[in-house]
This record gives C-alpha cells, sequence and structure tokens, in this order.
C-alpha cells in the first residue's frame, strides 16, 4: 500500500470512529432522557399529591402486604406506553430514587416513607380554570400558571367517547398565595381583550375551590355530567 492510501485509510478509519462515538452519544443522551422522564413520572404518580387522589394506585399498595406494587402494572398507563413498557428498564431509571425503592429482584416498587394524612388546604390552593384551547395539555398549563407559583397537580377532565379535553382543569399550587396570584392574574380579561380561548383562563367567581361551586350550587364537573346525560336522552 503506498503512502498515498495509508494516510486516506487511517482518515477514512478516523472519521469512522468519529461517527461511531457521536452515534453512541447521542444513544446515551437518548436513553438518559428517557430514564429521567420515567423516573418524573413514577415519582409523581406515588407522591403525596397524586397518590392522596389516585384510588387505584391505592389499592394496589392495600392489596401488598408489604406495600410493594408490581412495576408491571405501570406499564398499562398510557403515559407509560409512551416512554417504554420494559419493566427492566422502568427499574432502572428508579434505581437511585429518593422517594421509592425496589425489592431485591427489582420487578416491585414501593414508597420509602409511608403516605400521610391529606392536607386540609388543598380546596385553597386549587382553582378551576376555564376556556382552555381544544388541544390543551398539562405540559401547557403548568407553563402557564408556573409563572404564579409552583403547580403541584392538574387534573383535565376529558370525554370518555372522544379523549378530548372538555375545555376546563383544575390546578392546583403548592402554596394558598399561588393559586391566589393566579387568580388576580389570569382572571376576568378587559373588555377590549381577545376571547380566544386559551388567552385567559378563568376562576369561578374569583375564588379558589371551594369557590368551583357555581351560584346555581353546581359544581362545573356536575353540569358537564348532566349535559352528557341530557345528550343521550335526546339520541335515545
Amino acid at each position: 500500500m503506498g503512502e498515498t492510501e495509508k494516510v486516506s485509510s487511517d482518515a477514512a478509519h478516523t472519521e469512522s470512529s468519529i461517527q461511531k462515538k457521536e452515534k453512541e452519544k447521542k444513544k446515551r443522551s437518548r436513553v438518559n432522557k428517557v430514564l429521567s422522564e420515567i423516573k418524573k413520572q413514577v415519582e409523581f404518580w406515588f407522591g403525596d399529591v397524586n397518590l392522596h387522589k389516585d384510588r387505584f394506585l391505592q389499592e394496589q399498595i392495600q392489596k401488598s402486604r408489604d406495600g410493594y406494587v408490581d412495576i408491571s402494572v405501570l406499564t398499562v398507563f398510557n403515559k407509560m406506553k409512551k416512554l417504554t413498557t420494559d419493566v427492566k428498564l422502568i427499574a432502572r431509571a428508579l434505581k437511585n430514587s429518593d422517594v421509592l425503592e425496589l425489592n431485591v429482584e427489582a420487578t416491585k416498587l414501593r414508597r420509602r416513607l409511608a403516605l400521610g394524612v391529606q392536607p386540609q388546604d388543598v380546596d385553597a390552593r386549587t382553582i378551576y380554570v376555564e376556556l382552555l384551547p381544544k388541544n390543551v395539555s398539562h405540559s401547557w398549563i403548568d407553563r402557564v400558571f408556573s409563572k404564579c407559583g409552583n403547580v403541584v397537580y392538574i387534573s383535565i377532565p376529558r370525554y370518555k367517547t372522544s379523549g378530548d379535553p372538555k375545555g376546563f382543569a383544575f390546578v392546583e399550587f403548592e402554596t394558598t398565595s399561588g393559586a391566589q396570584k393566579a387568580i388576580e392574574s389570569l382572571n376576568n380579561p378587559p373588555e377590549d381583550a381577545p376571547r380566544k380561548p386559551g388567552v385567559f383562563p378563568k376562576t369561578v367567581k374569583n375564588k379558589p375551590v371551594p369557590g368551583l361551586i357555581s351560584s346555581d350550587g353546581i359544581a362545573p364537573e356536575e353540569k358537564e355530567k348532566e349535559k352528557e346525560k341530557k345528550k343521550e336522552k335526546e339520541i335515545e
């Protein structure tokens, strides 16, 4: 092999080696991102705020003598399906969790600390918002309302038939001051403001929950249920 050919071959080998390292780096980056998202999601599910409201997970924990829940249970959740259905990958993501611990076989998980009593000020820290975009998401609401304070829980009611959002949501803040600030800054837009969904989320009567009850004494969610029942009767 001539000197020129050797130099060319070495250069090609070096370039190939660099490309290989770049691919491996990108792959590690993608895996680490997924692991981080898995950990964040599962810790939220088993965190105080969500677990107090999640009857399904509470039942799973109560079924177990030692508080462990099979990791495979999590793979049926839609949000987890989008990330992975690999039990081993989920276990890997939670290996260093401060909130959860794994069993010896790494097939089950449980909270490190027992679930305490539900705080009494949840209603005061929660607001009802409406006029939301048709394609509203948890991330959109979090982005809008986190400007007022730390958002710890978001509930977006959806229609069972289509899965589409109903146009309103419940947002729980870490503090009552955060909820109050959201009401003051996002409620009651000026008369000349555009009336497009998503521009000005509102609260009912300028009050946090239990101000969810409207003037007729019926909560928004109950109104929606009544409307759906009436539609079903009309169809029949």
